[in-house]
């Protein structure tokens, strides 16, 4: 072969390599861009403000220590002006127009489902942020992965206290016999299982401040060991002026009230030993989430809520689902999402074959010396449940903490 033919071959390689190299350059200087909505105006934008919060936090400080994958991140937020319906116009804009490689879902349920068909269509891998709603993942996404517990699972930790407080039966009680109804039957299967007897609902008057004492000396002559409830953070602390009054006190006492932030200040003195559910809790010992709230409360001056938690809890799964791809590949990312066993902010991350979290679980939260205290699951607790309730004969009044 010729001199000049062989210098042009070696030169044409040396083009070919140059330009993969700077291919591959380019691609590693360019910012992967993640993509989410949020409200940020309109009457929801008060609540989403943790998520958006969280999530500017966690682009300033991954990107500190480096990026994703060698990559700076761009986080893309559009408002969807609190309307859900808007969801799907905006996730597509942040497909097609943005370019985004990794998507965070939206605020609420309602527009979660609708982002989702988006990212499904488009074959864009979503993590599920805050849809908490079990419909979500019926519909056999295959590209979209909730971090948060869903919202059926929100009492599993009411048996097993009711379990370790001793109690054979359990009684829900509510003003409505509906709601009584819905938490009875998210706790049948697991009763039946636990041997905890469901004993029949008891329904009593709400509304208003109303005298409770006969309703509670009824449960005492019924033997009634557990008392769980729907019940708000009025009519919970209602029912436990109700229970002091008629010196009846159960063996454990669970209630949505006392999950409320304002339930302390609303019940007083009869606060002590109430269990209430509660899906985040700053104290909480999950995966990071010492760090995050030190983190979040020195750049924003107050505790992180739930949104956050959520927001966090995404992009730590992002994090753990980009280093087991080792790259953005849409199919790899997939595979990633859907077989990761990882832990976050709202505790473990399992998924099932549609996408479903089945890891993480809702806390229990019990007041204890007028504190908020997690006591379930042990692995996120911030104290030992303090169980069968003490008397109300025996306690000693305790002072706000």
């Amino acid at each position: 072969m010729a001199a000049g033919a062989l210098r042009r071959i070696a030169a044409l390689g040396c083009a070919l390599a140059l330009a993969c190299f700077g291919g591959h350059a380019a691609a590693q200087s360019r910012p992967v861009v993640v993509g989410v909505v949020l409200p940020q105006t309109g009457m929801l934008a008060d609540l989403g403000a943790g998520m958006r919060d969280a999530l500017l936090l966690w682009q300033e400080r991954v990107n500190a220590a480096g990026g994703l994958a060698g990559r700076k991140v761009e986080l893309r937020i559009h408002d969807d002006a609190s309307e859900a319906v808007r969801s799907t116009r905006l996730y597509e804009l942040l497909v097609r127009e943005d370019r985004a490689e990794i998507l965070i879902g939206p605020f609420g349920s309602a527009a979660t489902s609708m982002a989702a068909a988006v990212a499904d269509r488009a074959r864009r891998v979503m993590v599920n942020a805050t849809g908490t709603s079990p419909a979500i993942h019926k519909r056999a996404f295959r590209y979209v992965f909730q971090v948060p517990p869903p919202s059926d699972a929100y009492a599993a930790g009411l048996l097993p206290l009711a379990q370790r407080a001793g109690a054979r039966t359990l009684t829900v009680a509510a003003s409505n016999p509906a709601g009584a109804t819905a938490l009875g039957d998210l706790l049948k299967s697991d009763a039946l299982k636990r041997g905890v007897v469901l004993q029949p609902a008891a329904i009593y008057e709400g509304g208003g401040v109303v005298d409770l004492a006969p309703f509670a000396a009824a449960l005492k002559a019924a033997g009634v060991e557990a008392l769980a409830s729907p019940a708000d953070v009025r009519e919970t602390a209602n029912l436990l002026r109700g229970l002091r009054a008629a010196g009846y006190t159960p063996r454990l006492f669970a209630a949505q009230g006392v999950g409320d932030p304002a339930f302390v200040a609303q019940a007083g003195i009869d606060a002590e030993f109430a269990l209430g559910f509660s899906n985040y809790e700053p104290n909480a010992r999950s995966s990071g989430n010492a760090e995050f709230v030190r983190a979040y409360r020195a750049r924003y001056k107050r505790a992180p809520d739930f949104h956050a938690a959520c927001g966090w809890a995404a992009a730590q799964i992002v994090e753990a689902a980009v280093a087991r791809a080792g790259s953005f590949d849409q199919a790899a990312l997939r595979v990633a999402l859907a077989t990761l066993e990882s832990a976050s902010v709202l505790g473990a991350y399992k998924v099932d074959v549609d996408g479903a979290q089945i890891g993480a679980q809702p806390l229990m939260v019990q007041i204890q010396k007028g504190r908020r205290e997690v006591v379930w699951p042990e692995a996120a607790a911030s104290a030992a449940a303090a169980l069968p309730a003490q008397p109300w004969g025996e306690r000693a009044l305790q002072p706000k903490k």
